[in-house]
């Protein structure tokens, strides 16, 4: 293999992208502003609740929990009705989405370390949204009923629950999952525009003037591969600040290896597209492939959206085939655990591997000659 070569390949494919726009936006722009638009698109989260409120307490107490249901916005008391029956035509029209029934006595019976359970009334319409609701009313009313026992008491009836902990997203706000799983996902960018180059020049013919020329096929692929890598590491940096100031996901993790575990992801992706574009002979054809076949599954096979499905070895054959699948444990733990290389080898080594053995069938079906 001749390096000269390669690295003439290399700068020949440079000049090509920063000379077509289309291609330059398709390696550099496209994957932050596609994750842009796909982490609204698939986040569940939700933090403005209409509440109205029945208070038949009408004590201190309860207007100190309707104040601390609703302090930072996420409950919002839209109004007080007087009677029972007005609750249904506010849910009915839309106007709210929760009615919260203060008992009568739930200050006294609070004070005298009972139970004093409200009643919560959803219209149950948005099954997202009735869960989020019902597990913040619940944990809330939990915290404001744990406040008012005394010091060291922890035993009062009713009030003990289970102490509940989530340690890397405490929040539990979808973006902050959706987010760094999705960065796998638009990172296949430059994948797609390295198939795109492959067979456009054979499509315009200018694989031609390359196949009367001493290049061999590692040298001609891996010349390629080369220049999509520095150009994919450039739109990482961006989607990661997409990441990190626009979502504000937390990145306790070194980006530096993030970047080192990226490049192998590229590979394995590089991999597979390389292979289809050796199989094909038209841009057409080798889009609609991988988006197809590897673009749309990584949504819903790769534990994107869903666990991986281990109810079978076909299943998880299928998952564990995409590079997007290990990707999406490694953006993830980066992101959100600080994990190091260490704690990454067997996703690393998956990756690699799907690499290289896609690397290997490229060269193995790269011809170089034209029909």
């Amino acid at each position: 293999m001749s390096f000269h070569r390669l690295f003439a390949i290399a700068r020949k494919e440079f000049h090509h992208v920063t000379r077509d726009a289309r291609t330059l936006f398709l390696v550099t722009i496209a994957p932050a502003l596609l994750l842009l638009v796909l982490a609204y698109v698939f986040s569940f989260d939700a933090d403005n609740f209409k509440l109205i409120v029945l208070d038949q307490d009408r004590t201190s107490l309860s207007r100190q929990y309707i104040a601390d249901l609703t302090s930072d916005g996420a409950f919002r008391a839209v109004a007080y009705v007087e009677r029972y029956e007005e609750i249904d035509a506010w849910l009915q029209a839309g106007r709210a989405q929760v009615a919260l029934v203060i008992p009568p006595g739930m200050a006294a019976t609070l004070q005298a370390f009972r139970s004093a359970p409200v009643q919560a009334i959803l219209d149950g319409v948005d099954v997202i949204a009735t869960a989020q609701i019902m597990n913040q009313l619940d944990a809330r009313t939990y915290a404001f009923a744990l406040a008012r026992l005394p010091t060291g008491n922890v035993r009062a009836p009713g009030l003990l629950g289970a102490r509940i902990q989530v340690r890397y997203n405490p929040p539990l706000k979808s973006l902050y999952s959706i987010v760094p799983g999705l960065m796998a996902v638009v990172l296949y960018m430059p994948a797609l525009a390295l198939s795109l180059s492959l067979t456009r020049e054979k499509e315009l013919g200018s694989f031609e003037g390359l196949a009367s020329t001493p290049i061999r096929g590692l040298e001609y692929l891996f010349g390629k591969t080369l220049t999509y890598v520095g150009f994919g590491l450039i739109s990482t940096l961006p989607a990661v600040l997409v990441s990190a100031f626009w979502f504000r996901v937390p990145f306790r993790g070194n980006l530096w290896v993030f970047l080192a575990l990226t490049t192998c992801y590229f590979l394995a992706s590089f991999g597979l597209s390389q292979m289809v574009a050796g199989l094909v002979k038209n841009q057409q054809t080798v889009m609609l492939i991988m988006i197809m076949v590897f673009f749309v599954p990584s949504f819903f096979l790769a534990g994107l959206i869903l666990p991986v499905d281990t109810s079978s070895p076909g299943a998880q054959l299928a998952a564990y085939s995409l590079p997007v699948t290990h990707f999406i444990f490694i953006s993830r733990g980066v992101f959100l655990k600080g994990l190091d290389l260490a704690d990454l080898i067997a996703p690393t080594l998956a990756l690699l591997t799907l690499g290289g053995s896609t690397l290997a069938l490229s060269l193995i079906l790269f011809r170089k000659w034209v029909d």
